[in-house]
C-alpha cells in the first residue's frame, strides 16, 4: 500500500530562503528514487517561513529506503540547525478511493 504524508516545516527567523533552497535540492534527489511517486514542495503564501512537502511512496519499504538515502540523512541533519524545532512534523494520510 502506498505511503502518503505531508511534512510541515518552519524556518528559523531569517532562514526561509535557505530552507527553500535546501528543499528544492532535496526534491531533485528524492524524485529520482525508484519508489517515489510524488515529492512536491510548497511555501505558504501567508507565512513564508512555513513549508509543506506532499510526499507519496510506492509502499512502506520505499518510504524506509527514502529515509535511509544519504541525501535524506544529510538533509535531516542539516535541518536540525535551520528549522524551528530542529525537524519537520509529519502527518500521514490514508487515501480514500
Amino acid at each position: 500500500m502506498e505511503v502518503s504524508l505531508i511534512a510541515h516545516l518552519e524556518a528559523q527567523d531569517g532562514a526561509a530562503d535557505q530552507l527553500a533552497a535546501g528543499l528544492t535540492d532535496l526534491a531533485r534527489h528524492v524524485r529520482q528514487e525508484p519508489g517515489n511517486r510524488l515529492f512536491q514542495v510548497y511555501q505558504r503564501r501567508d507565512e513564508p517561513n512555513r513549508f509543506e512537502v506532499v510526499e507519496t511512496y510506492a509502499d512502506e519499504k520505499a518510504f524506509a529506503d527514502h529515509l535511509a538515502q544519504p541525501h535524506s540523512v544529510a538533509f535531516n541533519a542539516w535541518l536540525a540547525g535551520i528549522a524551528a524545532g530542529g525537524k519537520s512534523e509529519l502527518t500521514f494520510l490514508n487515501a480514500l478511493h
